[in-house]
């Protein structure tokens, strides 16, 4: 067999593990959780998008940039998901029209008063 031929083999077999994963059902529970990582991760990402771009240097940059995916994590489990239960409904999101709507849905209901 080809070298090519087993690199597409496993590209497909990645894919149809993917697919699999992107029709797990997701409860209103676990959007909820979503949703909440999700707003704390919009709000790190405003705060730190700057600090980012003033940073003196790329060392600096990256540093800046590790300590906001930390709190980004932190965020993620402290919403009650773990980083891949987070990324798979992410995923999913990217699929799922009617899923997504769900989520806005939580996101609108659960927003705070301005």
């Amino acid at each position: 067999m080809k070298p090519t031929a087993i690199y597409s083999a496993a590209l497909a077999l990645a894919l149809a593990v993917s697919s699999a994963f992107a029709e797990t059902a997701v409860t209103d529970a676990q959007l909820t959780k979503f949703a909440d990582a999700y707003r704390a991760i919009v709000v790190l990402s405003q705060e730190y998008a700057p600090k980012i771009k003033a940073a003196a240097d790329a060392a600096a940059a990256e540093a800046i940039n590790v300590e906001a995916q930390a709190k980004m994590l932190s965020a993620v489990q402290g919403a009650g998901l773990s980083k891949e239960q987070y990324q798979e409904i992410a995923t999913q999101l990217r699929n799922d029209p009617a899923l997504l709507q769900r989520v806005n849905d939580i996101l609108q209901k659960t927003a705070a008063p301005q």
